[in-house]
């Protein structure tokens, strides 16, 4: 459909192993001796909105209600390249699976992983959240980060989501509420982005058998990440450096849209902890 080839174009766009790899040549980083927090803790595999410093945020958040343990078995939707996956197995000691709609995507997120030794903690799949090919209740948290704002169809995402998680376990999400203003038209016209209000993001995560136990605002962080993402991608544009942005105007015309929005009473960014609760009701719809 038009919304999903407006997406791929959007991420396939952002998607190469090759700039990750002179990313990591500019760092001093071996490929053939790297491990993951090497590539996360700089930014050069977290696309999530406020890179490594909001996932260190999110888990510490994730730790104050329960944390995963090398037993359990975490899904991460809209892995991505795969940062927060390894930052997840790599923090916690679980394993992951990572689903993505775009295969190129996975395969570089797969990529990645290999080299970094984490193979035999994490895999990833390309598929369509809203129809995963995954067993009921086989895992104990499902994260999404920044990604829900892109379905159109958010209760069958969310009751997908709460199908293959078990009973008691954990919903990790981080995304923007909306109504979206229009300082996001930039973003908008590049791809989907389609932002429930807060209340209706909490019904549409507890009508899918969920249960609220925090919703923490994290715009500043957000603002913050994306005011000094601006400085280096100018910097970077103006010095005609490796890693600057191939279309740059479009590039800052987007964060610029983000700030814009952030710094408005609504699209405002927040993390939703929720509570797997048990029964079979979400399976059933």
């Amino acid at each position: 459909d038009r919304e999903g080839a407006r997406l791929r174009q959007f991420y396939g766009e952002m998607t190469s192993l090759d700039g990750i790899l002179g990313a990591m040549s500019m760092h001093g980083l071996d490929p053939d001796h790297v491990t993951a927090a090497d590539l996360y803790t700089r930014g050069l595999d977290c696309q999530n909105l406020g890179g490594f410093p909001h996932l260190e945020l999110i888990a510490e958040a994730v730790g104050r209600v329960g944390a995963p343990t090398p037993d359990d078995r975490v899904l991460d939707v809209g892995c991505g390249i795969g940062g927060p996956s390894r930052f997840v197995a790599d923090r916690f000691g679980c394993n992951v699976l990572g689903v993505d709609l775009l295969p190129i995507r996975t395969d570089t997120a797969r990529a990645l992983t290999v080299m970094t030794g984490m193979d035999d903690r994490i895999e990833y799949r390309a598929a369509d959240a809203t129809a995963l090919p995954l067993e009921d209740g086989s895992f104990t948290q499902a994260w999404m980060l920044d990604m829900s704002i892109h379905v159109r169809d958010k209760p069958r995402l969310f009751s997908e989501v709460a199908r293959v998680v078990r009973d008691g376990g954990l919903l990790v999400l981080h995304d923007q509420t909306g109504p979206l203003p229009p300082t996001m038209r930039p973003v908008k016209r590049v791809a989907p982005f389609l932002a429930p209000s807060l209340s209706q993001l909490i019904r549409i995560v507890e009508d899918a058998e969920f249960k609220l136990l925090v919703w923490q605002d994290t715009t500043p962080q957000v603002i913050e990440f994306f005011a000094k993402l601006r400085e280096l991608m100018t910097a970077a544009a103006q010095a005609d450096a490796a890693g600057a942005p191939a279309r740059p105007e479009q590039s800052l015309a987007i964060i610029d849209g983000y700030l814009a929005t952030l710094a408005s009473p609504r699209g405002r960014t927040g993390l939703l902890l929720a509570r797997r609760a048990a029964g079979d009701s979400a399976s059933a719809k």
